[in-house]
């Protein structure tokens, strides 16, 4: 060989192992990462970079804490401690919040023999998650129709008593009146009698209402029993069913404002529409705190409008600031405190109305409120 000769470039031993490492885990939608005993990142691969919250070159030789929420940084720590010491695999879930949205993550800890610290291989396990807690989300609702059967049942027979009761005092009441209408001396009694009258009015006003509740939790309860596109939902009844549902929560915070005019029916579960309505009147009084009903409106307005039927629930709470109205309909994202609810009820509501080929949209001005827009075909 000359001196101006180059000789041919060796191929690193590690690269065709590195390629195959990658193929793999993009076909998994895995990293992995090796952190030295102190929790310093040593490598990092990835199926795609698209994978990694941050390039390579942002995060290798730093410390966990400095690149990820501190608290799972202190997760991995322990899990980096406890591998060293015994040898054996570990395996732990989190959650981390990237551009995308929520992201959940599940870790397996290994040490590698004649490496220097512990490996991660980390595989994306949302959609799994998601439909976990969906799956969890339907057996709450199924446990919760078959409490309102229950409920239902069981007030309706009591209430059949005491309406056939009320009836009964009725007759009376009014035979007693036309007995005492031919004798003015009993004047006093005769005004006693009125005023018997105007509790028994009230006494069925209450019946009345109590025989809405159980319609509503009986039809809540129905759930869907028909395929889709066979049965056909009143949209007015299913938001008056919801309102009447919601009104307990609401009644401490705001008065309640219902416009609705004459429209069609739509395809789809009404029960599931009614779910829909409830969940966005639940979420309009969470957003108005108690205390000032007077200052405050939850408004609920049904139109028809180019070929639609369009439904608007309206609030004056605090608003959704623009960082998070974006993402309002992502699975697990919730403003709420950890432990309050999944963050699952809105993307829920959302995939119902688009299962109807509707559209479910939102407005909001932090400090004055939000506006939740259903729109659903007529055809």
């Amino acid at each position: 060989m000359s001196a101006l000769e180059v000789p041919p470039p060796v191929p690193h031993p590690l690269e065709p192992a590195e390629e195959l490492l990658r193929v793999v885990l993009g076909l998994t939608d895995s990293l992995v990462f090796e952190f030295d005993a102190e929790g310093r990142y040593l490598s990092a691969w990835a199926g795609s970079d698209a994978l990694l919250a941050a390039p390579r070159e942002t995060f290798l030789g730093r410390h966990i804490s400095e690149v990820i929420d501190p608290a799972i940084a202190a997760r991995t720590l322990e899990s980096i401690q406890r591998v060293l010491a015994r040898g054996e695999p570990e395996r732990f879930e989190y959650s981390l919040e990237l551009e995308g949205g929520r992201r959940w993550f599940i870790a397996d800890a290994v040490r590698v023999p004649q490496r220097p610290g512990v490996a991660f291989l980390v595989r994306d396990i949302t959609r799994q998650k998601t439909l976990e807690l969906s799956l969890l989300q339907a057996d709450r609702l199924a446990a919760l129709g078959t409490l309102a059967a229950g409920v239902a049942h069981e007030v309706s027979n009591p209430l059949g008593y005491i309406s056939s009761n009320l009836n009964f005092i009725e007759e009376g009441l009014a035979e007693v009146r036309q007995a005492l209408a031919g004798a003015p001396g009993l004047a006093p009694q005769a005004r006693t009698l009125e005023e018997c009258a105007e509790a028994l009015t009230e006494a069925r006003q209450g019946t009345t209402r109590i025989r809405n509740v159980v319609g509503d939790l009986k039809t809540f309860a129905r759930g869907e029993d028909t395929r889709p596109g066979e049965e056909r939902a009143d949209v007015r009844r299913a938001l008056e069913m919801s309102l009447n549902m919601a009104r307990p929560e609401l009644r401490h915070r705001a008065r309640v404002v219902w416009q609705a005019e004459e429209v069609p029916p739509v395809r789809g579960s009404e029960s599931r529409l009614g779910q829909v309505f409830l969940n966005l009147l639940l979420n309009a009084a969470q957003a108005i705190p108690e205390g000032a009903p007077g200052e405050n409106t939850v408004e609920a307005h049904l139109r028809a409008e180019d070929g639609k039927v369009v439904v608007e629930i309206r609030d004056t709470g605090h608003g959704i600031p623009p960082e998070n109205l974006k993402r309002i309909f992502e699975p697990f994202f919730t403003t709420r405190p950890a432990g309050v609810g999944t963050g699952l009820g809105l993307a829920i509501c959302h995939s119902i109305i688009i299962a109807m080929r509707g559209e479910l949209t939102v407005e909001s001005t932090v400090g004055k409120g939000t506006c939740f827009r259903v729109r659903l075909p007529t055809d």
